[in-house]
This record gives structure tokens, C-alpha cells and sequence, in this order.
């Protein structure tokens, strides 16, 4: 019976069922109705083995096309792996800074664009702190790399060996989707009962039950996509280093060139007049000495910018009245809501020619009365409880806090405007004051190159020099002396002087009123700013 058996499971898996039948009952020499009946329902067996071998056929295909599909996953998966290994190698070798340098590069730039100006400057101390921050960007980045590369499989160095584990379990499941037992209902039964049939494979320890070699290479396989899925599929944490401080930028200390990048960004790097070469040298003297940081670099070029272009708009604006009271004269017997009208459209005019027609007259008018708080004399006042009341109705209408940069540059162009006009209108308080402007050293020094018989004349009069300086007294009461041109030069040096001593006040003005606001944020915001 053994010998019959295996002479039959030897056959063709194509043979059909008639023709094994027949070959059974033939070699046990039986003719019987029992072998006729088998031959009969061999109709019917046939085609039960014919949708077997169908299902066979739908299984290889279907196992072919997933085959095309893992193949093209493994490749991807593969090519990442090589990624990852080729980055962390090269950063090894160059450094994590020089690997990403183009991109921290950039990532630095988009942080701290607000502070490009200053972050972007040259000095050691500015350096370092951009390299610093450059550095730990980089190291942030490669250390998503390492984490990735240490989940690699390094002694695998082929795609092939790559692949091995999903090759051996698609070979496993061909080998048993085509098993004699899915195309041959004989092979079938047999296998069911014990005999033949059983695929290579081990012994599952925990349940005691018999693994196939398909399900054997199934988790194999499985195991192996985890691991690889751990480092192709990673998703680094999303990581944004903060700008850098710009308290601590700003107590950086600057070298000439740096002050000299910040100098031609502004409207002074415009000219080369011997006039603004003048008010740069002063710029870099106040820079040094408050102590030649970037806070003392940004306060001299302010505050001096501002007294150039106060000079400098004194033309726009007297060309602008002019133009506005041809067009427009001033009601001469007007009611006071016209005069009121006049001004207001005058004081408009003048702000359009300044640039700064975008302030509203309550802007200008706030940061007037800030302004006038600044250098207050009177011991009673309440500095900051003053400005909680010049900024309250702003801060019932804000929808969101106060902006204090716009503030303080709002306090400078008020103020500038102010002097502006004064002078303009030749405001006696104004005039008094500038009269008592001293005339610098570099503009005395202009003098003697440009107008020498002016200088002449003026360093001819007994006693007006005193301490190193014009005596004002001595000038003033002999300033009939002069041609009336002449005392027009020696008031503009006057009145350049005067308004960028104004600028400065102007300037330290608005910080004293923007720290006014931060120690109210900083003390749990007394004056209610914070909205």
C-alpha cells in the first residue's frame, strides 16, 4: 500500500483525477463497479481540479504583482539607507557646521531677519555669537542622521543582501502556492490524512504548534521592515533654534568696521560732503565714548541721522510753506474755525514734504506730550504713572500691545518736526537757544577751507577764544561785524549743531519713555500695557 501511495503522489501535479484513479484500481487488478463509479464521477473531480489550478494561477499572479511592489519599496528603502549612510559618513569627515553650512546659513538669516542689520556684522564678539548659533543648528540636524544610522544593519553591502529576507519568503510562498497538494485533489486528500504534503519549517516553542517555512520567512521578513522602517521613516522632531538675544547683541563691542557698515546703511553714508563727513566724525567720537557697543553705534547714528536730516529738511520744508501760502494765504480776517483749518492744512503740508504724513495728529500729538516727560524737572511728577496716562486711551483701543520701537520713533519724528518748524517760523525761544550753540572744531575747521576770509575776520576779534571754544558772549556782540551773508553761515553751523544736540535729546528722550514701558512689563505691568 506504501509502494501504491508513493507511486501515486509521484505523479504529475497536472495529472488529472481519471487518469490517477484509473492507474490505481489498474494496479490492484480490481474490476468492480466501484471502479466504474470513480470513473464516472471523474467528470466532476476534474473540475473541482480545475478551479484548484485556477486558484493557483490567480495566487502566483497576484503574488507577482505584490512582488513588483515590495521590490520597488525595498529599493526606495535601500537607496534611503544609502542616504544616510553617505551623510553621516561625509559629516564625519567635514564637520556638521561645514556639511549644513548652506543651510544654517539660511536658517540663521530667516530667524533673524528682524535683527539683519546688526547680526550680519563682522566684529569677533557678533561673529562668534552667529557661529555659535550656526553651530548648534548643525549639530541638531546630524544628530537626526546619527539616530538614523545607528538603526543601519552595517555588514549588509548589497541591495541583494538587502532584499534576501523578502526573496526567501516570496520563494516559500510560490513553493506553496504550487504544491502538489493546491493543483491535485488526490495530493490534497492525502495530505489532509498525513501523507505528504508537509512543508520544511520548525517547531513554534511557546505553542507547540508546527511553523511552515512560508510563515517561517513571513516573520523573518516582518522583522526586518521594522527595522528598517525605524530609520527610512523617522521623523525628526521639528526643531527651531530661537534668534539671537538682542539684549546681549546689543552689549556686544563693535570694531571701526562695523560702525562704518552701520554708518553707510543709514542716510549718512549718502554724501560726502564735507558737511556730513563732519557729523560722521561725531557720530564715531559719541560712539566711543559711550562705550563703543552696538546700543552706543545705534544711539550716535540715530541720534545724528536725525540732526542731518533735521538741516537737510529745513529746505523741503520752507520750499513746501512757501509754496502752500502762495497757493493759500492765511485768512487775514478769518473766524477761528478757519484759521484752525488753515494751520492744520499747513502743518500737513510740512509733514508731507518731511516724510512723515503717515503720523496721525493724535500720534503726533502723544508722542509730544511722551516726549515732554522725558527730561521733566518736576520731582512730584511720576514718571511712570504719566506716561500710563498719556498711553491709556491707545491701550483701550488696541487690539493687541503697545509697540514700543513705533513709540520711540514716533517721539524722534515729532520732535524733529517741532524743531523743524520752529526754526522755520523762527520761533524766538528757538532762536535764543540756537544763538547760544556752541561752533564745533570741524566746523570751524570747514570754515577756514570754504570761507576763509569769514574765518579770518572771526579769529581776528579780541578774546574769542575761550577754553578751546568760540566765546558766544564775544560773538554775539560784535556779530554786527559780518556781512549779512556771513551771519547767515556762522547761524547754520549754529543751527546744524543745535539740532543735532536736539536729535540727541530727541533720542535718549524716546528710550527713556521706551523704558518706562519695558520696566512696566517687567514688574507684572503696573501701568497696564499689556493687553
Amino acid at each position: 500500500m506504501a509502494d501504491d501511495f508513493k507511486s501515486l503522489l509521484g505523479k504529475s501535479s497536472g495529472t488529472n483525477w481519471g487518469e490517477l484513479a484509473g492507474s490505481y484500481f489498474s494496479k490492484n487488478n480490481k474490476k468492480s463497479n466501484r471502479s466504474r463509479n470513480i470513473l464516472l464521477a471523474s467528470l466532476f473531480m476534474n473540475a473541482t481540479e480545475a478551479r484548484m489550478q485556477s486558484n493557483v494561477m490567480k495566487n502566483l499572479e497576484d503574488l507577482e504583482d505584490d512582488r513588483t511592489i515590495e521590490k520597488a519599496k525595498l529599493a526606495a528603502q535601500w537607496k534611503k539607507r544609502t542616504d544616510i549612510e553617505t551623510q553621516y559618513k561625509d559629516i564625519q569627515d567635514q564637520g556638521a557646521l561645514a556639511y549644513y553650512e548652506d543651510q544654517a546659513e539660511k536658517a540663521f538669516q530667516k530667524e533673524n531677519a528682524e535683527n539683519s542689520k546688526w547680526a550680519n556684522l563682522t566684529s569677533g564678539a557678533i561673529v562668534k555669537a552667529k557661529q555659535d548659533w550656526k553651530e548648534q543648528w548643525a549639530d541638531q540636524k546630524s544628530l537626526e542622521v546619527t539616530n538614523a544610522y545607528k538603526g543601519i544593519d552595517t555588514s549588509i553591502q548589497s541591495v541583494e543582501e538587502f532584499s534576501k529576507d523578502y526573496n526567501d519568503y516570496y520563494k516559500a510562498q510560490k513553493r506553496s502556492y504550487a504544491s502538489p497538494k493546491n493543483v491535485s485533489l488526490v495530493h490534497n486528500l492525502f495530505s489532509k490524512v498525513g501523507i505528504g504534503g508537509k512543508e520544511a519549517g520548525k517547531m513554534d516553542k511557546a505553542t507547540g504548534n508546527f511553523v511552515s517555512t512560508v510563515e517561517k520567512e513571513r516573520a523573518e521578513y516582518d522583522t526586518r521592515q521594522i527595522a528598517i522602517n525605524g530609520y527610512t521613516q523617522n521623523q525628526a522632531k521639528p526643531f527651531r533654534k530661537a534668534a539671537l538675544d538682542k539684549a546681549k547683541l546689543e552689549g556686544m563691542q563693535l570694531d571701526d568696521d562695523d560702525f562704518n557698515t552701520l554708518i553707510n546703511q543709514s542716510t549718512l553714508g549718502l554724501s560726502n560732503s564735507a558737511e556730513n563727513l563732519s557729523v560722521i566724525r561725531a557720530a564715531k567720537a559719541q560712539f566711543k565714548a559711550d562705550g563703543g557697543t552696538l546700543t552706543a553705534a545705534l544711539g550716535a547714528i540715530s541720534s545724528k541721522e536725525l540732526g542731518y536730516d533735521m538741516s537737510v529738511n529745513m529746505a523741503k520744508r520752507n520750499k513746501a510753506v512757501a509754496a502752500y501760502e502762495s497757493a493759500m494765504p492765511k485768512p487775514a480776517d478769518g473766524t477761528p474755525d478757519e484759521l484752525d483749518l488753515w494751520e492744520a492744512n499747513r502743518k500737513k503740508t510740512i509733514r508731507t514734504a518731511l516724510g512723515v504724513s503717515d503720523l496721525s495728529e493724535d500720534s503726533m500729538l502723544r508722542a509730544r506730550e511722551l516726549y515732554s516727560i522725558a527730561f521733566n524737572t518736576d520731582p512730584s511728577l511720576d514718571q511712570d504713572e504719566f506716561v500710563k496716562k498719556v498711553l491709556s486711551e491707545d491701550i483701550r483701543k488696541a487690539t493687541g500691545g503697545v509697540d514700543v520701537n513705533e513709540l520711540k520713533g514716533e517721539i524722534m519724528v515729532a520732535r524733529a518736526e517741532d524743531v523743524i518748524d520752529a526754526y522755520g517760523d523762527n520761533e524766538p525761544i528757538t532762536m535764543g537757544r540756537m544763538k547760544l550753540t556752541p561752533i564745533t572744531e570741524d566746523q570751524l575747521e570747514i570754515m577756514s577751507k570754504r570761507y576763509k576770509t569769514l574765518h579770518t575776520t572771526l579769529m581776528k576779534m579780541p578774546s574769542i577764544m575761550k577754553d578751546g571754544e568760540i566765546n558766544l558772549d564775544v560773538l554775539n556782540q560784535n556779530i554786527g561785524v559780518f556781512k549779512k551773508g556771513e551771519q547767515k553761515i556762522i547761524r547754520d553751523y549754529q543751527r546744524s549743531t543745535d539740532m543735532a544736540l536736539q536729535a540727541d535729546i530727541a533720542f535718549y528722550a524716546a528710550e527713556e519713555v521706551g523704558n518706562s514701558i519695558l520696566r512696566s512689563l517687567d514688574d507684572k505691568d503696573p501701568l497696564g500695557l499689556n493687553p
